[in-house]
Order: structure tokens, then sequence, then C-alpha cells
């Protein structure tokens, strides 16, 4: 066991170096182009700027922290921040647009700095992210979303709009945009709580088919429908995308939405 103790932390200190040396070619790269206003303070407390007086720093407390900036992405920093291993002091919004321009210079693809890689995606990996995330008791939830649970951005016409109010007005812009008609057959693909498929069908007499991965959704989803006396024109289903053809054929659906779920599809699954 000390010998394994051992070479874990020679190996991590390894990776810790060559990451720093990585981190330092990056910050040349930025500072070639113009610079950004940027620290990276590292655990041994060295500091790495890149090039302005920064408006954003990022604090690596670990060397297994520092080993998620080895090839940086919005993913891997954001895991770091929410783990604990990286803290962050600056103005969000910045702090998002830098991360994008560190993975840029660390010579990322497009791909690469976003959640859409095509590799990381298939039904088992898919549905262990959709329980580790969604699957966490309905009543988490509950406590900061509207009472339709809709889990994606509102869509605010105004300040003075309650969160119910921009959650309604998101989902009636939804089905505006795809013009959707009275006996229609609509498919929503990550449904969540059923708050979209509940309205198409309230508001635009659609039969609507919903889809989730997540157990918690699903049961909650099929209780809304109940109660709103809808079961002859609502159906959700526990299934994944991508066994919707094999299970209602080509072109069965009139039209469809997704809405805030690209990150669990990846590009090579896009079409």
């Amino acid at each position: 066991m000390a010998v394994n103790e051992l070479f874990a932390r020679a190996t991590r200190k390894l990776v810790a170096k060559g990451t720093t040396l990585g981190l330092e070619k990056a910050a040349e790269t930025v500072r070639e182009r113009g610079g950004e206003p940027l620290e990276v303070v590292l655990p041994d407390g060295s500091r790495i700027a890149f090039g302005q007086p920064p408006s954003v720093v990022l604090t690596v407390r670990d060397d297994q922290a520092l080993a998620a900036l080895a090839k940086p992405t919005l993913g891997t920093l954001g895991a770091a921040f929410v783990e604990g291993g990286i803290d962050v002091d600056g103005d969000m919004t910045e702090v998002i647009r830098l991360a994008e321009s560190l993975s840029e210079a660390s010579g990322a693809g497009a791909s690469d700095r976003t959640a859409l890689h095509p590799t990381r995606h298939s039904p088992r990996i898919d549905r262990d992210a959709i329980h580790h995330h969604y699957d966490v008791g309905n009543d988490f939830y509950r406590l900061w979303l509207d009472p339709r649970m809709v889990y994606s951005c509102a869509y605010f016409r105004d300040t003075s709009d309650s969160l119910e109010d921009a959650q309604f007005a998101k989902l009636d812009l939804i089905c505006r945009k795809l013009r959707l008609r009275a006996g229609e057959r609509f498919l929503d693909i990550g449904c969540g709580w059923g708050g979209l498929v509940l309205h198409a069908a309230e508001h635009y007499g659609v039969s609507a088919v919903g889809i989730t991965l997540s157990d918690g959704q699903f049961e909650l989803a099929r209780e809304r429908v109940a109660a709103a006396g809808l079961a002859d024109r609502v159906e959700i289903l526990l299934l994944d995308y991508r066994k919707l053809e094999p299970r209602f054929g080509a072109g069965h659906f009139d039209k469809i939405a997704s809405v805030g779920m690209f990150e669990h599809v990846g590009l090579r699954n896009l079409p």
C-alpha cells in the first residue's frame, strides 16, 4: 500500500509539472494575442499571468485539481470548481469567457471545449449521467424551480415577471414557434417533469409523447398527466431517444422539440 501511495503521489506530481508547463505555454500564446485579464495561482503559490491586470483569478488548491487544467474545457473547469479544487475570484460571466479563451489557447478543438464531444455519449453513459443529475429527489428541485418544474431557461418578457410567468411564456413561445395545431403528434425529447407536453396538449390540442431517462421525472410527469385528465393525449415514456424510431417508426411525429439537452447528445448523434 505504501509503495502504491508513493507511486500515485509521484504520478500526480509528474502530471502537475506537465500541466504547469502546458499552462505556461498557453499563457504565452494568450499574451502574444494581446493578453487576457486572467491569473492562475498554482498549488505551490506560484502565479501564471496572461498578459493583462487580472479581473479573474483562478486558485488551484491541489495537484489533482491542477490535472483539470491539463486540457482545460468548460466541463473540466466547471467540475473542478464545483468539487472545490479550484476557487474563482471574479465576475462569473467573465470567468466563462476566459475559460473558453484558455481552452482555445491550450489547443482544444471546438467539440472538446464544449459538452458535445462525439466520443462521450452512449445509452449507458447518458443514462448514468441523467440518474446522477436528476434522480436526487423531486423535493430538491421543488425548492427552486417554478411550480411546473421546468428546468431549462425561462423567457422573461418584463422585469416584473415571476419565474412562473416566465416559464409559462417560454413553453408557449416554443409551441407557437412550432406552430402546433390540434390533432398533431408532438414529441418532446428530454421532457423533464412534463411541463412542455402538458402545456402543448392543454393549450394547443396535440397528442404528445415525452421521453426521459430519469426515474424521478418519469414518475412525477405521469402523475401530473393523470391529475390533469390528459392521459388520453399525453404519454410519458422512460426511453432513450435512440430507441424512438424502432418503437414508433420513421415519420410518426409531426413536430419535435428538444429543449436544453444537446449536452446529452453529442455532435455525432445530432442528426
